[in-house]
């Protein structure tokens, strides 16, 4: 459950009940889409952030992220023993064609109302729509690469791994792979990655080289 969604969910529920007796298309629309908020966020489970096995734990997986981001694109990112491996969840692009064009729709409607209520429902809907990626792939094998969407980094082909406090940044030969982090997540890799990759971490001066 997503509390956050299910709160817009009832705002925008709230606000449609105030238009009922004025603007009836725009209380229609708002109401459609307030609803459809609640009910994605009664059914979008939370997001755990970060993810490290127990000391028990015997297989290759040695942390995973829920998120992380590469320019537009958005990765459920796990660390192994040998590599490093992001499998894709989703894209921003997609994210702001839907809010584009339910804000067009909720301007025709519901005029600025339709806009707020169009941009948080995209919102929403990608929230969702990454979730169920995230829980299909944790189903199966999050170290297993599939296709040409997900992306694969073995340690032995990195100079070395940078570590900053809202981003991983992976230096190969030729250039720079940046993956966006949520900063709560750098106090937990620190340490989890200085164990399983310690020749290869770095929270040293970044080097010159040309982004991915």
């Amino acid at each position: 459950m997503r509390i956050n969604i299910l709160i817009a969910g009832g705002l925008i529920l709230a606000v449609s009940i105030l238009l009922l007796n004025s603007e009836i298309v725009a209380f229609i629309f708002g109401f459609a889409l307030g609803v459809l908020n609640v009910l994605i966020g009664i059914l979008t489970a939370k997001s755990v952030g970060i993810t490290v096995p127990p000391g028990d734990y015997q297989g290759p997986l040695k942390l995973s992220l829920d998120k992380g981001v590469i320019r537009t694109n958005i990765y459920a990112v796990a660390f192994s023993e040998k590599k490093l491996v992001l499998r894709k969840l989703g894209s921003a692009n997609l994210t702001v064609a839907t809010a584009l064009i339910l804000a067009i729709l909720g301007a025709a409607l519901a005029g600025a109302f339709g806009i707020v209520v169009g941009g948080i429902t995209a919102f929403s809907l990608q929230e969702f729509v990454t979730q169920r990626r995230r829980d299909e792939i944790k189903r199966g094998n999050i170290l297993d690469p599939l296709g040409g969407k997900d992306l694969e980094f073995l340690y032995d082909e990195l100079d070395h791994i940078q570590l900053l406090r809202n981003r991983i940044q992976l230096y190969l030969k030729d250039r720079i792979v940046r993956i966006a982090i949520s900063r709560r997540s750098y106090r937990i890799l620190g340490p989890v990655l200085e164990r399983v990759i310690p020749a290869k971490i770095q929270l040293g001066p970044v080097p010159s080289g040309k982004d991915s």
